[in-house]
């Protein structure tokens, strides 16, 4: 193996020590390195992965890797510099990054041009306690992709930008937590929750020219949105459909069409949040029994609330009449009446 910096050497041991301590997933192992200039180091990543054991590090050295990698027990993967260190496999594969495992770690990387940056599958309860950190995810189809059963993983401090569709996107997945990220000009959702996505956690994230900020979709219940800066997104800022229990507080949301839409869904909480320069600051169709609080503060909006409901009449008795009356002429003249 390469023969390393004592510099090196000790930023390794410090990123390992500060990922144990943010979530504590992989116990300590042996290093592995991949690229560099000796000749004993791994080529390829994942060989190296296929050759680590449960708590290892496998450290990138700066360069480009084209190669998908699937990650199947638990491991540090870190590269040397996240601008530099980069995994771009042109669209080849489905995912640069798939993890079936629990308790594995991904920094320090630049990922882009796949469909998929990172796809962490959750079956079985394996996708437990991961760690996605100060990555940049570019030029994807889709950026970080969480599927049902992905529980208490951490995503955190990456820069997830220009991807085609959703930058960050949960279905069915429990007790996560999105913090500090940086998300902007992605062409679909900058975050979204699909399929009883519940009990989440999203703050403190810049959610910025994406075509909506942040989405809960389909029974997301329970979840926290709070402290993120949520600016200039095309549609919403904050977009709720049939969605329950959700508390949504103390968020910037600025100079979006609608700052937080409320569809079909009841019984959330929205307080403590700056809505500035939307068309409409809150907008509720067929939305009821939700709190919405005193102290969010409205400045140049179109309309600081706006209930869009749906109403439903029934037809008037002169439509009928008219109904009638031309079923009835019909009938002669299909009979061969004539006037």
């Amino acid at each position: 193996m390469k023969k390393v910096s004592v510099g090196i050497v000790i930023f390794l041991l410090l990123t390992v020590f500060l990922v144990f301590l943010t979530y504590g997933n992989c116990e300590a192992g042996k290093i592995l390195y991949v690229g560099g200039t000796e000749t004993e180091n791994y080529t390829s990543i994942q060989a190296a992965v296929n050759d680590a054991s449960e708590g290892d590090t496998i450290f990138v050295f700066s360069g480009i890797y084209n190669e998908s990698i699937v990650v199947n027990k638990s491991i540090n993967l870190i590269g040397e510099d996240k601008n530099r260190t980069i995994l771009d496999i042109n669209e080849s594969e489905y995912c640069a990054i798939l993890i079936q495992a629990q308790g594995v770690n991904i920094s320090g990387l630049t990922i882009q041009n796949c469909t998929i940056g990172i796809y962490v599958v959750g079956y079985e309860n394996v996708s437990q306690n991961n760690t996605i950190m100060n990555n940049n995810i570019t030029n994807n189809f889709g950026g970080i992709y969480l599927s049902n059963f992905s529980i208490n993983n951490l995503i955190s401090g990456n820069i997830i930008t220009k991807n085609i569709g959703e930058g960050i996107h949960l279905f069915g997945s429990v007790n996560n937590k999105i913090n500090g990220n940086i998300i902007t000009e992605n062409g679909g959702f900058g975050i979204v929750l699909w399929e009883s996505s519940q009990y989440n956690f999203i703050s403190e994230n810049t959610i910025l020219n994406n075509l909506k900020g942040i989405a809960l979709r389909r029974w997301s219940n329970n979840n926290i949105i709070s402290e993120n800066n949520i600016t200039r997104n095309r549609n919403s800022g904050i977009y709720l459909t049939y969605s329950f229990k959700n508390n949504i507080s103390k968020n910037n949301i600025e100079n979006n069409t609608l700052g937080i839409y409320l569809g079909d869904s009841s019984k959330n909480t929205i307080s403590a949040n700056y809505l500035i320069g939307n068309r409409y600051g809150i907008y509720l169709y067929d939305s009821s029994n939700n709190t919405i609080y005193s102290d969010n503060i409205f400045t140049d909006n179109n309309e600081d609330i706006w209930d869009g409901s749906r109403t439903f009449k029934t037809p008037g008795l002169e439509l009928l009449l008219v109904v009638c009356a031309i079923l009835f002429v019909l009938f002669l003249k299909r009979n061969g009446k004539t006037f």
